[in-house]
């Protein structure tokens, strides 16, 4: 039971990663596609970040206090709208606003998923099944590595309007996945949510509780938002060093497979080195991949940055996880989580405004350089603001 349910969980961090793919990572690809312009581009991925801001929390909240049956019911009705909505978006025919606002609903809704899909794995772990996280998440990388390059070759090969169709195979995937998680027997589940149910916090009062926790977020945001401006508008960053959208691919592809041995061993790794060590050391490396960037004249420069992925971004995912699995307490560690992807999503919606402004208006490198200097800040506010844990 326990090896079937890891195989399940990491396909569906294999699906979920691959939907994120194609959509945050090729979001401007399509869009540029569609006739949008940069603003345009950066006022619709920050609505989307927006939206999801507001979702995340009460839908953690929801699930906080739900059985997993629950869980798994709203996970298969968000995954469900995505689809319907991805359809409508290849099929049919719309002009920009009303394909603005499904892109918005599409990628709101999508991202909201990754604090359930995440916490997921401790939930089941409440009931006697060991996750292995890392592994998990790895196998995850691994799938948006080979959709960015897969696509990549796909949209110069055809063109950028069958973007949608990869939020389609993808969505569907993950929801059969999903369907075939084996549920708690619901008694048990029941009993279990009833106990925890009575110290349920608010919003405020979580943030009373936790309130470095919440002032660490902050840091990241900061960090997050030069990581958000070069996910965003990478392809706007290769085509200002000379590349295409098949280099931007390899690009993406070759910081992804680096994340696997990160991801892999992070398990083994964390029994050895203190979880809030390994925060530190990412947030440096997102430092210096941010600087890197900014410093590009060429491919080969962008793909040295990319190679600071693997102690960024690869170290940072499963690292903060377990962090706030540990410093936030059983009956609000979906809330936590929930809190963990809305600073990035909150990052998100700066970048995307900030980013597409910035791009029209002052160019690729200063928008880049600003970038760096928020994110060097972020990272001493991080250092400060970090617990340590066993």
């Amino acid at each position: 039971m326990n090896r079937v349910l890891n195989i399940k969980y990491s396909l569906s961090q294999i699906f979920y990663c691959a939907a994120i793919c194609a959509m945050m990572g090729y979001a401007s690809v399509y869009l540029l596609g569609e006739g949008f312009s940069n603003s345009l581009i950066g006022i619709t991925l920050a609505l989307s970040s927006i939206v999801a801001v507001i979702l995340q929390p009460l839908i953690a909240t929801i699930a906080d206090k739900s059985s997993t049956a629950k869980i798994n019911l709203v996970i298969r009705i968000l995954l469900a709208v995505t689809i319907i909505c991805s359809a409508a978006v290849y099929f049919i025919p719309m002009n920009k606003q009303i394909l603005a606002f499904f892109v918005i609903v599409i990628f709101s809704l999508t991202t909201s998923l990754m604090p359930l899909i995440n916490s997921f794995a401790f939930v089941f772990e409440k009931f006697g099944y060991k996750i292995n996280f890392g592994v998990a998440r790895g196998l995850g990388s691994a799938a948006y590595a080979l959709t960015s390059i897969a696509l990549g070759y796909v949209v110069s090969a055809v063109n950028s309007s069958i973007i949608p169709l990869a939020y389609v195979l993808f969505n569907t995937l993950l929801y059969i996945i999903i369907q075939l998680y084996t549920v708690v027997d619901d008694n048990t589940d029941s009993e279990l949510n009833e106990v925890e149910q009575k110290s349920q916090l608010s919003f405020g009062q979580f943030v009373h509780k936790y309130i470095k926790f919440m002032i660490f977020l902050l840091g990241f945001v900061c960090i997050y938002f030069a990581h958000s401006i070069i996910n965003n508008f990478f392809i706007q960053i290769v085509t200002n060093v000379g590349g295409n959208s098949s280099d931007m691919g390899n690009a993406v592809f070759v910081a992804a497979m680096l994340e696997l041995p990160i991801m892999f061993m992070f398990n083994k790794l964390n029994e050895k080195v203190n979880c809030t060590l390994l925060i530190k050391i990412s947030l440096v490396c997102f430092a210096l991949k941010h600087i890197l960037t900014l410093a590009a004249t060429n491919m080969p420069m962008i793909y040295m940055a990319q190679v600071l992925q693997m102690g960024a971004y690869a170290l940072f995912v499963p690292a903060s996880v377990y962090y706030v699995n540990q410093i936030i307490e059983k009956n609000d560690m979906v809330k936590g989580q929930s809190f963990l992807t809305t600073s990035m999503t909150l990052a998100g919606v700066f970048a995307s405004l900030a980013g597409g402004i910035l791009l029209d208006m002052i160019g690729v490198h200063e928008s880049l350089l600003l970038g760096a200097i928020v994110s060097v800040a972020g990272v001493i506010l991080g250092f400060l603001t970090l617990e340590k844990v066993k």
